[in-house]
This record gives C-alpha cells, sequence and structure tokens, in this order.
C-alpha cells in the first residue's frame, strides 16, 4: 500500500479549512468557500480525495460543516463527493456528517441536495 500524505489547508476569509488525515481515515471541511480560483483551490483536495479509493484500508469518516459556498465551489464538493463514493465503491465505509447552523436553511438543502444525488452514501445531516 502506497503512502497518502495528510493534507492540511487553513482557513481563509475566502476558503475553509480543510484537512485530510488517511492513517486516521479523517476529512473535514469547514467554513467559507468562494476562492478567486476554484480549480486551483479544491484541485489538490479532489486529488487527494481520489487517491484514497482502493488504498485507505479504514472507514473513512467525513465531516463538513460550511457557513456558505458559492455555486463554482458546490461543483468542486460535487467531485469530492464522487471521490468519497469511489473510496465506498473499493470498500472502504464511508460516513459523512454535514452540520449547520440552525436558521441556514440553505446549507440544510444543500446537505439534503447531497444526500439524494448520492443515495449510496450514508450523510446524516444535522444542525451544529
Amino acid at each position: 500500500m502506497s503512502v497518502i500524505t495528510d493534507l492540511q489547508i487553513a482557513a481563509t476569509d475566502r476558503t475553509p479549512e480543510i484537512s485530510l488525515l488517511p492513517a486516521t481515515g479523517i476529512f473535514s471541511m469547514k467554513g467559507e468557500s468562494f476562492p478567486e480560483d476554484v480549480s486551483a483551490f479544491y484541485g489538490q483536495v479532489i486529488v487527494a480525495i481520489d487517491q484514497l479509493a482502493g488504498k485507505l484500508g479504514r472507514p473513512l469518516e467525513v465531516d463538513i460543516a460550511m457557513v456558505y459556498i458559492n455555486s463554482s465551489s458546490i461543483k468542486a464538493l460535487f467531485r469530492l463527493f464522487e471521490g468519497f463514493e469511489a473510496v465506498r465503491k473499493a470498500g472502504d465505509p464511508v460516513n459523512i456528517r454535514w452540520r449547520f447552523h440552525d436558521d441556514d436553511d440553505i446549507m440544510q438543502e444543500l446537505g439534503e441536495d447531497f444526500k439524494d444525488r448520492f443515495p449510496d452514501l450514508p450523510i446524516d445531516v444535522k444542525p451544529l
């Protein structure tokens, strides 16, 4: 099994904090997402998630708690969910927790949309 390295991205005023720890099977993403260049920001994250399929060897625990996400970032997030689905199809369980602020209908609906689009992924949509 090849070694998959950790990925740590600090939050900025335009981008979320992202953490991927393959050794423990944890991916988290929280904050706001409206980067100047979505492809440049999310490219490395998508590649890192895609590399997990068939190599993780443990459950992947995903925690997502976004405050705001623009439409371009939603497309990138969709690619991440495709990666999570690939991990699941390769045989490693994936558990996704989508958290939102109690009064944030938009983030709640977005979580529900991902749940509908990826019916084979267990996505738990709940308020923080």
